[in-house]
Parts: C-alpha cells; sequence; structure tokens
C-alpha cells in the first residue's frame, strides 16, 4: 500500500477523535463510530426521509447544491447529469445561482409527503421570469446531508460538497455524499472531524491512481 493510500485510509477511514481515542472503522456495508452502527440497506436510499439541507441557512448565506436539471430527472442520480452550482439563498427562500443571480429552484420547508411531493415544493413559486431549463432539481434532499456540507463562507469556498464534486472518480458522488453524511449525523461527531474529513477529501483527490482512489470509495466507504 502506497503512503498516499495509507493517509486516506486513516484519514477517511479511521477518523480519530481528537483526544478521546474514538475511532471510526467503515465496512463495505456499515459506517460505524465509536460504538454506534449505521446499517447501509441496498433500498435505504429509496426509503429515507427527504430533507433540504438548505432550510436551515438564512436568507443571503451562501451554500453549494448538487442539482439535475427538470428534464434530467431519472430514477437513480447518474454522475454524469449531476452538476455543482454555487447559491445564494434569497430574501424570498429561493436558491438562485452566485454567477447571475438565475433562480435554481424553491428551498423545501415542508419535507412531509412523498418524493413527488417534494420536488413538487422545489418549483412551487416559480419568479414569472424563469424558463423551465434553468431550473434544476437537488440532489441534495436526503435527511443524512447536514447543513454544514452544503454551507459557503465565501463565493469561492469550499465544503464536503465541492470537495466531493471535484473528485475524479467514477464512483457514484451522490451515494458518497450520502455515506459521509451518515458518519456526520453521530452524536460525537465534531467541528474537528468535519476538518479531518475535509482534508481527506483533498488527500483523495491528490491520488495519482484514480482506479485506485474508486476502489477505496467503492470497498471501503460505500
Amino acid at each position: 500500500m502506497s503512503r498516499n493510500s495509507k493517509t486516506v485510509t486513516s484519514s477517511l477511514l479511521r477518523l480519530e477523535r481528537r483526544g478521546k481515542g474514538i475511532t471510526a472503522n467503515c465496512q463495505p456495508t456499515t459506517i460505524s463510530w465509536g460504538t454506534d452502527e449505521v446499517e447501509r440497506e441496498a433500498t435505504d436510499d429509496r426509503s429515507a426521509g427527504l430533507s433540504d439541507p438548505f432550510a436551515a441557512l438564512n436568507g443571503g448565506e451562501l451554500g453549494a447544491d448538487v442539482c439535475v436539471y427538470r428534464d434530467d430527472i431519472r430514477e437513480e442520480f447518474r454522475n454524469e447529469d449531476l452538476h455543482l452550482v454555487r447559491v445564494c439563498v434569497d430574501e424570498r427562500g429561493d436558491l438562485r445561482r452566485l454567477d447571475d443571480s438565475t433562480f435554481v429552484r424553491n428551498v423545501v420547508f415542508d419535507d412531509s409527503g412523498g418524493k413527488a411531493d417534494v420536488i413538487d415544493r422545489m418549483f412551487e413559486d416559480v419568479p414569472a421570469d424563469t424558463s423551465r431549463d434553468k431550473q434544476m432539481v437537488s440532489s441534495l434532499l436526503h435527511e443524512a446531508i447536514p447543513p454544514s456540507f452544503v454551507r459557503l463562507e465565501t463565493p469561492n469556498g469550499e465544503n464536503v460538497v465541492t470537495k466531493v464534486m471535484n473528485l475524479d472518480i467514477e464512483t457514484n458522488k451522490h451515494d458518497l455524499l450520502v455515506s459521509l453524511g451518515r458518519v456526520a449525523q453521530q452524536d460525537d461527531f465534531t467541528d474537528d472531524d468535519l476538518e479531518t474529513m475535509l482534508g481527506a477529501l483533498d488527500t483523495l483527490a491528490d491520488l495519482e491512481d484514480i482506479d485506485g482512489a474508486d476502489d477505496y470509495v467503492e470497498d471501503l466507504l460505500l
């Protein structure tokens, strides 16, 4: 195993709590944090609750969404359909692109009902001057995705979402974000752990062996 590979393994799969000696160990189908385990079932993405991480952001705050165009909606999110969109929450509770202020979608505050209901709420109050070809559906309306993954401090800043989307991997990036989100959901996950996760993603991005990066993500994290 190369030095870089060891770094990725220790950073992503053995996240050590500073000063407490608690370690996160990932297995192919299980993410554990300390003594707690979160089982990842094959069908959980269909049955999991839907929640919009942007609902926790205030007007004027910045974030990074991962979206597909309305006409590209499929049963599953494919990497080739996903777009990283840097946005701002406006005073109406809409997400608008940072580069040109065009409308992307409504923030969903009511996550009751089924998937179709939640998707409809992303376009419940569309501004009259918005064309359909600019409207996008978020892939991040998953209960495992925390607000800390999407929030940006600056327009060109980085977070978990931007770093995952910038990875040169074939592994499904939506699934990777959900898996990382489950780790972040644990009660004893701290800001220090989030920084460790961000650093590990940087290390993964620096791997020269792209196939090796996919192998680590597929076999050890998802």
